[in-house]
């Protein structure tokens, strides 16, 4: 926890630092009080576990890589208390929101509120929660031994992770590899298309990390630029997809994508939902073909990929369109990506698992085990996909309850507030739609979605284990 809080600080500083490039002195106090705060903290939890075994157990990892994240959530807001005056539920929402990658805001009035570090950091808890903080703690320290393989596993998003090499810190090292020069490519090319450096990065690494986060209060339809809706567009693709696949097309070539079963459905998706939509809002919503697939492939990526971004009001579509979209909160993008939402795999396992149940209506004896392209899937991880679905829905509806014991809210913000921060998309229907923020909720209501977001995160059961009191005995 201490090696972490350390990874907080540093990045605090970094901001600081770079923030000052943009907007000279203005909040780099702010930020570096905030990096200094954490860095005590650091202090005190290193020299706290100085004498502990470094070689930790599954069960050690799950309360690690739980309490990282709440202390992302805590430490993570301080910038937002010292620097903006956020209330203390606000700031733990708000850098929750950030390191989930949800993208869910409190704020009404985003350009003039944050100074330049203060936005720099709170797009840089969309990046660096995308991949995984604990991922890449894995990455940046020594070894834990089997420790380090269990803290990757718990925090790693997908019913399975493969690794792609030998020893997992290398696994680690190279998904943020593959992060980083797609973040890079992608600032490139936003520079490219007439933002300016700094708008660039921020844009980038809220992209990459599938978060969401902009510094306009209209999000990217402030830049009204078909060019950076185009480049934003493809990136969130990219950044919904296998990080594996990225890996795997360094040696055996562009194929691995093309043979590959779940990136074939998730693009097929893509196409599919954004052709449907903008035939339904063309000469409704938009009067040109050229506009209605501008405006449907850009919102189907970002609410496919759970990344947020807007450029048009989606309240204001048909409701075809509008259904579509909901539908697409809990698809998600792929196993390994940095997007939310159930993941195209497990969709994919649970149609397989329907056809076969179908067949089997009409041919009971038939022996039909669920398969993914060329690959049998192990009835635990069917198991495994069913019950992720089941609890998925039921958190769902328990936190869209919960917000409606607390707030006076209509049924459509209840439960599309509840959906959007467990599938970490960020902008719902109702009174959080893509005009809206989530300010107006209780401090109640706010802890909950909070919680509901680090659910989503990291998929359920590593959080829900800390629950059960049989956990917690030898």
């Amino acid at each position: 926890m201490g090696r972490l809080l350390l990874v907080l600080a540093g990045s605090m500083a970094l901001c600081a630092i770079i923030g000052t490039l943009e907007g000279g002195l203005d909040g780099f106090l702010h930020m570096a009080a905030a990096a200094g705060i954490c860095a005590v903290f650091a202090g005190i939890a290193l020299f706290l576990g100085r004498k502990m075994p470094e070689r930790i157990g599954r069960r050690e990892a799950l309360v690690v890589v739980a309490a990282a994240w709440l202390a992302c959530g805590v430490f993570g807001g301080l910038p937002f208390v010292i620097g903006a005056r956020f209330t203390p539920w606000d700031a733990f929402f708000e850098a929750m929101s950030g390191f989930t990658t949800t993208g869910a805001t409190i704020l009404p009035e985003i350009e003039h509120r944050l100074s330049p570090p203060l936005h720099l950091w709170r797009m840089a808890t969309h990046w660096l929660g995308g991949l995984g903080i604990v991922v890449l703690f894995v990455a940046l320290f020594p070894a834990l031994g089997v420790g380090g393989k269990h803290l990757f596993r718990t925090e790693a998003p997908g019913p399975q992770t493969e690794g792609l090499a030998p020893r997992i810190r290398e696994t680690a090292s190279v998904l943020w590899k593959v992060y980083s020069l797609l973040t890079l490519a992608e600032t490139a090319l936003l520079m490219l298309a007439g933002m300016d450096w700094f708008q660039a990065l921020m844009h980038a690494l809220s992209t990459m990390g599938t978060g969401g986060y902009s510094t306009n209060n209209s999000s990217i339809a402030g830049f009204d630029s078909l060019p950076v809706e185009i480049v934003i567009t493809i990136f969130m693709v990219l950044a919904g997809s296998n990080f594996s696949l990225f890996y795997e097309a360094r040696k055996s070539g562009l194929r691995v994508f093309r043979d590959n079963p779940e990136f074939q459905f998730y693009i097929g998706l893509f196409f599919a939902f954004s052709l449907v939509i903008a035939w339904n809002i063309h000469g409704t919503v938009h009067e040109g073909i050229g506009d209605s697939l501008r405006y449907a492939s850009f919102q189907v990526a970002a609410i496919m990929t759970t990344t947020g971004f807007g450029t048009d009001d989606f309240e204001q579509w048909p409701t075809l369109s509008q259904t579509l979209l909901v539908v697409l909160y809990f698809f998600g993008g792929s196993a390994g990506s940095t997007a939310g939402g159930m993941k195209i795999i497990r969709i994919l396992i649970i149609f397989k698992l329907i056809l076969a149940e179908i067949r089997r209506g009409y041919r009971p004896a038939l022996v039909a085990p669920v398969r993914v392209g060329n690959h049998v899937v192990a009835p635990t991880v069917v198991t495994e996909t069913l019950a992720y679905a089941m609890v998925f829905i039921l958190t769902v509806g328990v936190a869209g309850i919960g917000v409606a014991l607390m707030d006076p809210v209509d049924l459509t913000t209840a439960f599309m507030s509840s959906l959007a921060c467990v599938a970490n998309v960020g902008p719902g229907l109702g009174l959080v739609g893509p005009t809206d923020n989530f300010g107006f909720l209780s401090a109640g209501s706010k802890m909950l979605l909070s919680f509901a977001m680090l659910l989503g995160r990291l998929e359920f059961f590593a959080l829900l284990a800390l629950f059960v009191p049989r956990f917690w005995r030898r």
